[in-house]
């Protein structure tokens, strides 16, 4: 899996040592500890298949500053879950936002109808024990965190 940064020379490849090493030492300098791992990112993947649309989500990297658009509370797109194994290793994930709604567009003349999978997702996330916040009316899912991570 490719992963771009912001130094325009480097992209970090998951499945290179050397990089897995450097995203390492990332956490320990922050300070952040593991709340996920492999499976539970592959089962988390996997899940989101299982509801009625693959929902939206802001993903943070821990090598990287937050993303500046903030993510629509419904947004008109699917996320798209890693359908491959070495797309749902979680290592540099810090957080992920989920946005439990999609607008679903019906035409020009027809108003667009909003769908949730609020229950389902809450569900899903307690089932396969994944831990996660309500937040602003997303649903928050650390990888990693500091003490004062509100999980």
């Amino acid at each position: 899996m490719v992963i771009a940064t912001p130094d325009p020379d480097h992209v970090y490849l998951l499945t290179d040592a050397k990089d897995k090493k450097r995203i390492r030492e990332i956490l320990t300098e922050r300070g952040l500890a593991s709340y996920m791992n492999d499976t539970k990112w592959r089962e988390l993947c996997r899940g989101m298949y299982q509801l009625p649309f693959p929902p939206a989500y802001q993903a943070k990297h821990v090598h990287q500053a937050p993303e500046t658009h903030e993510l629509e509370y419904a947004p008109a797109y699917f996320g798209d879950w890693a359908r491959t194994h070495e797309a749902s290793l979680g290592l540099h994930i810090e957080w992920i936002r989920i946005a439990p709604r999609y607008t679903e567009h019906r035409g020009l003349l027809v108003s667009p109808v909003i769908q949730d999978c609020s229950s389902e997702l809450i569900a899903l996330l307690t089932r396969i024990h994944v831990p996660f916040i309500e937040q602003d009316s997303f649903v928050v899912v650390y990888g990693h965190g500091s003490a004062s991570t509100p999980i």
